[in-house]
């Protein structure tokens, strides 16, 4: 193999390395196993989902959004974009959305104490039913 195709093929490989990196990263906040297994365990109803709507307004609308489709970071006064919650519910667990409600993450405040535990699972049903 003649030296410029091995370069090529190495320059290929750190390219290809990056990129998944970067996708692992701009997707790899996820709950532990045990936590995203958690199952909700407030029914999904007309009265949970009206509960959920309203926490949701007063506590994650000014940086969510309030149809749940997420904010441009300079619109919500952040460093980045926050995410789509309709589509990120589609392929994470309620358990997963609860753990990152309690432990929060950078600009994204923990609300353990903020928020009652069923009032966290009110909003994922709310935002759930959203995403029908």
């Amino acid at each position: 193999m003649g030296w410029k195709r091995h370069r090529l093929l190495w320059v290929s490989a750190i390219f290809l390395t990056g990129a998944a990196t970067m996708k692992v990263m701009a997707h790899g906040w996820m709950a532990p196993k045990d936590a995203a297994e958690i199952k909700n365990p407030i029914v999904m109803d007309a009265g949970s989902t009206r509960r959920g709507k309203e926490a949701y307004l007063d506590n994650c609308a000014a940086c969510h959004g309030e149809n749940l489709e997420g904010l441009k970071g300079e619109d919500a006064g952040l460093d980045n974009d926050t995410p789509n919650l309709k589509q990120r519910l589609q392929t994470h667990s309620d358990g997963d959305f609860f753990w990152k409600i309690n432990e929060g993450r950078g600009q994204m405040p923990s609300f353990k104490d903020e928020l009652s535990d069923e009032e966290k699972w009110h909003i994922i049903n709310y935002i759930r039913e959203e995403s029908n």
